[in-house]
């Protein structure tokens, strides 16, 4: 194991209790849209906000007379291009601004309309649901990955949240894990996500534990939820 793994085993040994107590996120498992949702909107939000979105998109589907924990990416685009498009659809989601993409000539981009970029590319390479990215090969996976993380404002982090929404092992290197893995191995300044993701994953299979549980704790942890 690396010095970061073994790091990071031994700040959650002393802060994150007991493996038997963390518990299992049960993430979207039939709803690429619900998966894609909070993927994107999780960017740099308080994550209060992102459930008010998936709160409102629900309500809106089931008085469509759909079930959105069934929802396909296609069916996600369908309701956000009969709402008007990105710019219209802003009651159901909101007008934040994907990250990194607020500066520079190009301009930027509102969440939803990266999230309508991001489920469109998926679906250019094959991927409609959530069933098809958890069985995709790795020679279509590794497309998807390119076509998703080719949109402004969607990265590594939105990707492998994506992911775990949809039932694959992975960890997220989102600012509560880099902060964590931060902490733990004392640096002074925040690690970067690709270290963070790998120290991550190196006490997950030290402690013999789920990456997507030991992900989820930490998460919970880093932002107060318990």
């Amino acid at each position: 194991m690396s010095d970061d793994g073994a790091a990071v085993q031994v700040l959650a040994g002393r802060v994150l209790g007991i493996p038997e107590t963390w518990k299992v996120p049960t993430g979207y498992p039939d709803s690429l849209a619900l998966a894609a949702i909070d993927s994107v909107f999780s960017l740099q939000s308080r994550y209060s906000a992102v459930e008010s979105i998936l709160r409102r998109y629900r309500q809106a589907r089931r008085g469509e007379g759909a079930e959105p924990e069934h929802d396909s990416g296609p069916e996600l685009l369908a309701f956000i291009e009969r709402g008007g498009g990105p710019e219209q659809v802003v009651d159901t989601f909101n007008r934040s601004i994907a990250p990194g993409t607020g500066r520079g000539r190009q301009g930027q981009v509102l969440k939803v309309s990266a999230l309508v970029a991001g489920v469109s590319a998926l679906e250019e390479v094959g991927i409609t649901s959530a069933a098809d990215l958890r069985g995709a090969s790795d020679s279509t996976l590794a497309a998807a990955q390119r076509a998703w993380r080719g949109v402004r404002g969607l990265g590594l982090a939105s990707w492998d949240y994506l992911l775990m929404h949809v039932g694959t092992e992975g960890v997220k290197a989102d600012t509560m894990i880099r902060r964590f893995v931060t902490r733990a191995v004392g640096e002074s300044v925040r690690v970067s996500d690709i270290r963070a993701r790998a120290a991550v994953k190196d006490a997950a299979a030290s402690m013999g534990v789920s990456e997507r549980v030991l992900d989820h704790r930490i998460w919970r942890y880093e932002s107060g939820r318990d």
